[in-house]
């Protein structure tokens, strides 16, 4: 009943039957930490994991996955190291589903190297395990070993899926390796919109910005904001006004004009001088009420990952907080005139 109210979406549902069961297990525990993680209830699902232990209960394979799962998408490396360390203390395998839960966790959590070497412990690796790799590889800023490693993957006669060729074609991106990328792109079967926007994204940090445009002219699909979103991107950065006025616009008539297009469409302005839209686009912020969303930022802290949201004042340690980085800026600034 548990599983059947996450699967619909039900989490109030499923929290309040888990609640009232008179005994509970390891599968109905694994059942309601699971469903908070797959529903993006991820601070919930690690304190869930918690509590089981502590009503006496050992996690099963399922309860490891789920907080490993939780554990990637806060960057909670210690807890996620907690439960690499209870795996390898009882002697669990790494299968295919448990190995790339932890590759995933450990790159997401900033720590590729151990995400390499769970990689190479795994005896059976499947193409989720290869595709969580070199994803971490590419966002690590090691976008050629992530390349090396999709080349690895076909030698070996494993078929990527579409997240292994957005991964593949991200990394090209980044290292502007357009030949490679536009091969890549050629032997995907149906290419996808994700697919068509990493294409569009490839094409336009290497400055083809006409070739990207009829990329997405002559796409099969509608393309969406991600698609549209990195052809402007592009334009802002190679100065390509009128490129970015129409995208502007097909952004628009799609109503996905948000406050970080105005920025950037105001900022292209700027850089060409044309003060005039400058000042249009910034009155239209303010007719409208846009406002930029603000930044965010989290850090780990004893175990528990803490936010920090640009402007909040609502934080009950704020004054400390503000005064140590007074104290940061004031020592960083002293090491920055003993060196120059």
């Amino acid at each position: 009943m548990v599983n059947g109210y996450v699967k619909s979406g039900q989490i109030e549902a499923a929290r309040a039957l888990f609640d009232v069961m008179p005994v509970k297990n390891q599968v109905s525990w694994s059942a309601i930490i699971n469903g908070c993680a797959k529903l993006g209830l991820f601070e919930e699902a690690l304190h869930r994991f918690i509590a089981m232990q502590l009503s006496g209960f050992r996690p099963n394979h399922a309860g490891l996955v789920g907080a490993l799962t939780a554990c990637a998408s806060l960057g909670a490396l210690d807890q996620g190291r907690w439960v690499h360390a209870y795996i390898d203390r009882n002697a669990i395998v790494y299968d295919r589903v448990l190995g790339t839960s932890l590759i995933d966790m450990y790159a997401k959590c900033g720590y590729i190297e151990a995400a390499v070497q769970i990689f190479d412990a795994m005896p059976v690796r499947d193409v989720f395990a290869w595709t969580a790799l070199i994803s971490g590889l590419s966002n690590h800023g090691r976008a050629s070993d992530a390349l090396e490693l999709y080349r690895r993957m076909r030698r070996e006669g494993i078929v990527p899926n579409g997240v292994t060729f957005v991964c593949a074609l991200s990394a090209c991106a980044r290292m502007g390796l357009v030949d490679e990328g536009r091969r890549i792109f050629d032997g995907i079967a149906a290419p996808g919109v994700q697919h068509y926007g990493c294409l569009v994204d490839l094409l336009g940090r290497a400055g083809l910005i006409e070739e990207a445009r009829e990329v997405v002219l002559s796409m099969p699909m509608e393309p969406d904001s991600y698609v549209l979103g990195a052809l402007l991107n592009a334009c802002g950065v190679h100065g390509e006004v009128d490129v970015g006025e129409e995208t502007v616009r097909r952004l628009a008539e799609r109503r996905l004009d948000h406050d970080g297009v105005r920025v950037l469409m105001s900022n292209m302005y700027a850089s060409a001088e044309r003060w005039d839209e400058v000042a249009k686009v910034r009155e239209e912020m303010e007719a409208e009420r846009v406002k930029k969303v603000p930044g965010c930022s989290s850090i780990e802290v004893d175990g528990f990952v803490c936010d920090f949201v640009a402007g909040d004042r609502s934080h009950p340690l704020r004054e400390e907080i503000m005064s140590m980085s007074v104290l940061v800026d004031k020592q960083m600034r002293l090491f920055y005139d003993d060196i120059y």
